[in-house]
């Protein structure tokens, strides 16, 4: 039985309910990570969050600034550092295959070990720099660490 604008009979009216309620069911099932089945999407929305992880990673830099470590150094004299980390970092994003996870995103970044020769921690300069590598998941909607 076909439909058309002219039929208005009462099966046709069913028939399109039906058919509209089971795409509604069909997409509820759907998890949320269907949404993003561009990977263009992902990548500005991993490109964000990374944004907002660094700022908040550097705000510790000022913290740790203010609040050097002292021991006590090889030559007798205290030892003054505290960590830090740079605006540098870069992203990478890597599809999983993985409906409830669909994406993994790799921000790398490096942390600064820097070591003062004043307690205030204004005369300081770069002692090591360690690589770090940050591994998220995109589950339920948002990344995940």
């Amino acid at each position: 039985m076909s439909c058309t604008p002219s039929s208005a009979s009462w099966r046709c009216f069913a028939s399109a309910l039906l058919v509209l309620g089971l795409s509604a069911a069909a997409s509820a099932e759907e998890p949320p990570a269907a949404l993003w089945d561009s990977q263009d999407r992902a990548q500005s929305s991993f490109e964000r969050f990374a944004d907002e992880w660094m700022t908040k990673v550097q705000s510790s830099t000022v913290d740790a600034q203010q609040r050097p470590t002292i021991r006590p150094g090889a030559n007798g004299g205290p030892m003054i550092t505290y960590r830090g980390y740079g605006d540098d970092y870069s992203v990478e994003l890597r599809p999983t295959g993985h409906a409830s996870a669909p994406y993994v995103g790799i921000l790398r970044y490096q942390e600064q070990v820097y070591s003062c020769r004043d307690a205030q921690a204004t005369d300081c300069s770069v002692a090591s720099t360690i690589p770090v590598t940050e591994i998220f998941r995109f589950q339920n909607g948002r990344w995940v660490y």
